[in-house]
């Protein structure tokens, strides 16, 4: 491997573990600042954050490491999205399969680097910051509701990528701050439902911890196909309808 690809893979990586980082982190945050018996005018609760500020912060922290990440490396930090690349051919194997294994890579050390700066109770809590199915949303956990998940996944990466490609030659700054303000909304609409992960390495690092932690009689697994198969599809779906619909032939160069 040679100096440049190994340079590119490294950027990946960090951007991935900063995106991991923060958003799991944010929703640890959440969960710590409301502590047993904290009332609204408590100090601790004046900082958290609530799903609004969950939201912002992921939309800022995506809208960012894009803009910086982008003209590097061009993984878009999610694998749903390289893969979607490289289906579309605009990414070669080598390059696509490595971007994947170092998004899922940062992911895991996010995850771990999570494990250590917040209390077990709190990780116990937020699941790590690992997105879920939302039991209060869907009562009844069982296929139908994965299926509704992963419906929902979907959908908000369809426009996410619809955000990320849909603007022509884009500069990396204007780039960032649409993805962001799109991924904001999204997670504003989703985190009630199933988290709002649009990404597979959002998922993967908390979950994987979460489930050596846990003590839970359900597993962490149980919902790997709404944040697997429903960004993946989501990115497919959104890189069809820009590059193929969407995009002018005098764009598409």
């Amino acid at each position: 491997m040679d100096t440049k690809t190994q340079r590119i893979l490294f950027i990946e990586l960090v951007g991935a573990f900063g995106l991991v980082f923060f958003s799991a982190g944010l929703v640890c945050i959440n969960v710590t600042t409301v502590p047993p018996g904290a009332t609204p005018t408590s100090p601790l609760a004046w900082h958290q954050p609530g799903a609004f500020g969950i939201a912002l912060g992921q939309g800022l922290i995506l809208a960012a490491l894009l803009a910086l990440t982008v003209p590097v490396s061009g993984g878009y930090l999610n694998p749903a999205i390289t893969l979607m690349l490289w289906v579309f051919t605009k990414l070669e194997t080598p390059r696509a399969t490595g971007l994947i294994v170092v998004q899922f890579l940062g992911g895991i050390l996010a995850a771990i680097c999570l494990r250590f700066t917040f209390a077990e109770a709190v990780l116990q809590s937020a699941h790590l910051g690992a997105p879920q199915i939302n039991p209060l949303s869907y009562p009844t956990l069982g296929p139908s509701a994965h299926l509704s998940g992963a419906g929902i996944e979907l959908l908000l990466t369809f426009f996410l990528v619809f955000a990320i490609f849909g603007i022509a030659s884009a500069d990396p700054l204007r780039l960032g701050v649409v993805s962001g303000m799109i991924a904001t909304a999204c997670v504003l609409f989703g985190f009630p439902l199933t988290g709002a992960a649009l990404n597979p390495t959002r998922w993967l690092g908390p979950t994987l911890i979460d489930g050596i932690l846990s003590s839970s009689a359900r597993s962490p697994w149980a919902d790997s196909l709404v944040y697997l198969a429903g960004p993946i599809l989501g990115a497919l779906l959104g890189g069809f309808f820009v590059f193929k619909i969407y995009q002018t032939p005098s764009e598409k160069k």
